[in-house]
């Protein structure tokens, strides 16, 4: 029912081994591998420039390569049979494939790093991928593919981690190149992949990024629970997932506005975040009566934004909205900037939680957090409602949705002594009676204790 924390990723030997299948004429290859993540809490923040606080997990994404293409073209195989075989050109500028194809997010850790490096030539390699990260689950599989094709170019590129490039800069060199597969995400996850600890979880704080080792709880397991329900970054939930930053920068845009007026002279605000560690050093209680002065009704109508904004309609959309659909009756701005506020207060609460060992603060923390994130920044889904209920009634001191949502996982915070009797009761509640046994497409199964790992690097 609750599977103990297990890699069944293949050993470093047997992936070269496998490489050399593949490609017969490479050279001797080395292997990295790049941790995926789950967020404890602080969701949808890092692209504001507000805390988070995710862990490593133990599954991972591990890649084996070699340098040895002289015509510039990276091959990609995949140990998954559902991946197919890819191949691209490297160059000053790499056409992406169309959305959802894998060799995305090698090709923009190549291009993140090209730009980084000034690279002029531009050198070839073949990659064997393997990994264990549940897919479209919320926990990072995606990024984890980025970094550890980005650990394997850096070596192509006889560049070395810790020397040529620090783990810092990585982390934001790639966090800016995902941009690359169209999410318009943070940093949060390159950030906890390339600095995680195997003891610890990360409070992360961005421009500058800087981080925090948090201990996590003795006497309760954090336990992810899967939905089932795939959360994959491509059509209709790419576009609610763009929301958000998208909302959040008219956000930005109109709360800088306010302040113009009121104090008579310009505010520049690049994001959310400027409020509380740009400048103006607001206190919480400061910015939560800002966002009530700029947003006195629950929705502004994109009429209105463009007349609080001195501007036409057409260049609130060019400038901040793009093509996202204006639902009916408005914007639900207030309350998006809401939870920004909330989590920002959440995360640091959590931070002095865990410090002082007090598991029960952290689950009530994390049940907030999910009706946060449900309500007010509406992310949520059913499947991922009737989740955590079921995980909180089970004996979970907090349970809430992790990762992108629209899908993917929970994750909850468990008193050890309760472990099996709780994946009994979640095992039956939700994946027999409510979801009737569908099949789970992870042959770990649906839920597993976190085992912390270490950070990103090479085997």
């Amino acid at each position: 029912m609750l599977t103990t924390p297990t890699n069944r990723a293949a050993p470093a030997a047997v992936l070269k081994d496998r490489f050399r299948e593949a490609f017969a004429c490479a050279d001797e290859p080395g292997v990295c591998r790049a941790p995926g993540r789950v967020n404890l809490i602080g969701e949808h923040t890092d692209y504001n420039g507000l805390p988070v606080l995710p862990v490593t997990i133990h599954q991972d994404i591990r890649v084996a390569f070699a340098p040895t293409r002289d015509d510039g073209r990276v091959q990609m195989r995949n140990l998954d049979p559902s991946f197919p075989d890819a191949t691209f050109l490297n160059d000053s500028a790499i056409p992406p494939s169309p959305a959802g194809h894998w060799e995305n997010y090698t090709k923009a850790a190549v291009t993140g790093l090209n730009r980084h490096f000034g690279v002029r030539e531009f050198v070839g390699m073949d990659l064997l991928v393997g990994g264990t990260i549940p897919m479209s689950a919320g926990l990072s599989s995606s990024s984890a593919l980025v970094v550890a094709c980005a650990l394997a170019y850096l070596r192509c590129l006889d560049k070395r981690l810790d020397h040529d490039i620090s783990r810092i800069e990585l982390a934001a060199v790639l966090a800016e190149a995902e941009h690359y597969v169209g999410t318009r995400g943070g940093g949060m996850d390159q950030a906890i992949i390339l600095l995680g600890d195997e003891r610890a979880a990360c409070r992360i704080d961005f421009f500058p990024l800087r981080v925090e080792h948090v201990p996590l709880p003795q006497d309760h397991a954090i336990v992810v629970s899967n939905s089932l329900v795939k959360a994959e970054k491509t059509g209709e939930t790419l576009h609610l997932y763009n929301a958000g930053p998208r909302l959040c920068q008219l956000i930005c845009a109109m709360a800088a506005h306010q302040l113009c007026r009121e104090y008579g002279e310009s505010v520049e605000l690049t994001r959310l975040g400027d409020l509380w560690f740009g400048n103006l050093c607001l206190t919480h209680a400061e910015v939560a009566e800002l966002f009530d002065r700029t947003f006195p009704a629950a929705s502004v109508t994109l009429k209105e934004a463009a007349g609080a904004l001195g501007l036409s309609p057409t260049q609130v959309r060019d400038r901040w909205l793009g093509d996202l659909r204006e639902p009916d009756g408005g914007f639900p701005l207030r309350a998006r900037a809401r939870h920004q506020l909330t989590e920002h207060q959440r995360v640091d609460a959590a931070r002095d939680a865990l410090l002082a060992e007090d598991a029960g603060s952290l689950g009530t923390l994390m049940n907030d957090s999910h009706e946060s994130c449900a309500c007010d920044y509406q992310i949520s889904c059913p499947e991922l409602d009737m989740l955590v209920k079921i995980a909180r009634e089970a004996g979970a001191a907090g349970a809430r949705l992790t990762g992108a949502g629209f899908g993917g996982c929970t994750v909850n915070l468990v008193p050890r002594d309760i472990l099996d009797a709780f994946g009994r009761e979640v095992h039956r509640c939700y994946y027999r009676d409510y979801l009737g046994n569908r099949p789970s497409p992870h042959p770990q199964g649906p839920m597993f204790v976190v085992q912390a790992s270490p950070a990103a690097g090479y085997l």
